[in-house]
């Protein structure tokens, strides 16, 4: 029984990663993607490592931080610098990362 659960977990957290197809989805070229620290499903932009979404997506998000916490200003994490430097680009019509080293 308990395997079974296990499976149950495994397979809700994998479907889970990948809940938001659409924000990574339909680019054609890497300018059509960006960065965002706002993490899915959120409005405050609280991600220390962005993620990777279409530019549309990363407009909408930044668009809506305004209207997340009316009259008062979303919490900023403490973050450390980035050990590598994250790109988004278009790879099979999918939003990726790329990282590289840190300059």
């Amino acid at each position: 029984m308990q395997i079974g659960w296990l499976l149950v977990l495994a397979l809700g957290c994998a479907h889970k990663a990948n809940a938001t197809p659409d924000e990574i989805s339909g680019c054609s070229t890497d300018a059509d993607c960006a960065l965002t620290h706002v993490e899915a499903g959120g409005c405050c932009p609280m991600l220390c490592t962005p993620r990777v979404v279409t530019r549309k997506r990363a407009e909408a998000l930044e668009a809506n931080v305004e209207a997340c916490h009316p009259g008062k200003p979303c919490p900023l994490p403490l973050c450390r610098p980035l050990p590598e430097t994250i790109t988004p680009a278009c790879v099979e019509n999918r939003c990726v990362a790329r990282t590289g080293p840190s300059n």
